[in-house]
């Protein structure tokens, strides 16, 4: 073979060869490679309402070229245990499970009531008239019940009862009053802060539905909640208006 032609193929060749042997090393390098993922240590059942802790956690390795993009985005990385330790569970958690990141996500709270004669009352209110994510549990609120109905026609004089059959009519405006503070329980099914919903992927229900706190003593219900209910029955059940008072802790000078 003429020496002109043989160099450049035995060149060839060798490069052909030096490329092999870079992609079977990356390919056995990226094999070797792992990554550390976040999971519950051996022998550890973690139950809903349990801490996450050092002890009950574990690194789980995992050959990188094994990882999946779903996995990337969604598993927890072992460095990362810190954001993890702390936090309770909201479900159950076997031994040797990778902890996902939508394990992570808070549940909306339970209506809970916390006073053994503490009762839940549900109010219509407008929510044309207040912003509702801009209240949460636990804030403070009174209510603008105004426009009591007109009374209904008397029947005729001879007694006869064809005019009691009067329609609904039109409230008189200007009687507004406001009655509280009360507690808020809950606003439509939302039991916290409107982005603690969003993170339970609940949808928001029956905002014009505000749960407040009131107490029964002997078969009746406190003065206050009593005098909102009667208004709330002249009123035909008309939604009423929303007074949010100051938080304590966001009091200004």
């Amino acid at each position: 073979m003429n020496g002109k032609i043989a160099l450049p193929i035995a060149a060839g060749l060798a490069l052909a060869g030096a490329l092999l042997n870079w992609v079977y090393l990356d390919t056995k390098a990226q094999q070797l490679e792992k990554i550390e993922f976040l999971c519950v240590a051996s022998g550890v059942t973690i139950r809903p309402g349990d801490r996450f802790t050092e002890d009950k956690l574990a690194p789980l390795a995992i050959p990188k070229n094994n990882v999946g993009e779903n996995l990337r985005k969604e598993a927890i990385l072992y460095s990362d245990r810190g954001t993890v330790i702390g936090m309770a569970a909201v479900r159950l958690h076997p031994e040797r499970e990778i902890l996902l990141r939508q394990d992570l996500k808070t549940p909306p709270p339970a209506l809970t009531l916390n006073k053994e004669k503490e009762v839940a009352i549900f109010i219509p209110v407008d929510t044309r008239t207040f912003i509702p994510s801009l209240v949460s549990a636990g804030d403070l609120v009174s209510f603008m019940v105004g426009g009591v109905p007109t009374p209904a026609v008397p029947p005729d004089q001879d007694g006869s009862s064809e005019n009691t059959a009067v329609p609904t009519l039109p409230s008189v405006p200007g009687n507004a009053e406001l009655i509280g503070p009360f507690k808020v329980l809950s606003l439509g099914n939302r039991l916290g802060s409107a982005e603690v919903l969003k993170a339970s992927g609940l949808p928001q229900l029956q905002e014009n539905v505000m749960t407040i706190s009131a107490s029964v003593e002997g078969g009746q219900l406190d003065p206050k909640a009593q005098k909102l209910w009667k208004l709330l029955q002249a009123n035909g059940f008309r939604q009423v208006g929303v007074v949010l008072h100051a938080r304590p802790a966001s009091v200004g000078p």
